[in-house]
């Protein structure tokens, strides 16, 4: 009779292990991104994707040498999005933006964590600078600059947190 229980048990267990993995693989970030450095400059959007499962925006920017780049950030779903005052309209190429992100590691032109002031109106989208969460979280703004990145680095306006509930992100 036990001997019946435990292979069923064993297959279920193996099942949701199996199933279940990818789920927590997909946020891993620790590996993806360089939380010791982020970037703070002048862009403008060359291209926005809104669409599962996150919300992309690529923008062009200078780095120190003044050569042109193209990066792009990640991130919330296109459902958080839209709760936090976001549409498929919110980007626009062309756009010129203050932007604050960290980069991933390496040479790879993609970051996360972004917040996002547009220069014509002093609009901001995107976060507050914290990434992550509970006790591993890291307040991006606290963060040195990416060497390549000094000299082009800009001031972001102090997030005085004056917008409807709706358009704050945590």
């Amino acid at each position: 009779m036990t001997r019946k229980l435990v292979v069923p048990f064993f297959l279920i267990t193996l099942g949701f292990l199996t199933i279940g993995t990818p789920m927590f693989a997909h946020h891993g970030t620790a590996g993806v991104y360089d939380f010791t450095h982020r970037i703070t400059t002048k862009a403008t959007v060359t291209q926005y994707i809104w669409a599962n499962p996150h919300v992309q925006i690529y923008f062009s920017l200078k780095n120190d040498k003044g050569e042109e780049q193209t990066w792009g950030v990640e991130t919330v779903s296109p459902g958080n999005a839209l709760a936090n005052g976001w549409n498929k309209n919110s980007f626009k190429v062309g756009d010129q933006l203050l932007v604050s992100f960290v980069p991933a590691k390496g040479d790879r032109t993609f970051g996360t964590c972004p917040q996002f002031v547009f220069v014509a109106d002093g609009h901001r989208l995107g976060g507050n600078g914290r990434c992550g969460m509970g006790g591993s979280a890291v307040d991006a703004n606290a963060l040195p600059i990416k060497p390549g990145y000094t000299a082009v680095e800009v001031q972001m306006p102090k997030d005085d947190r004056k917008r409807p509930e709706s358009e704050q992100e945590n």
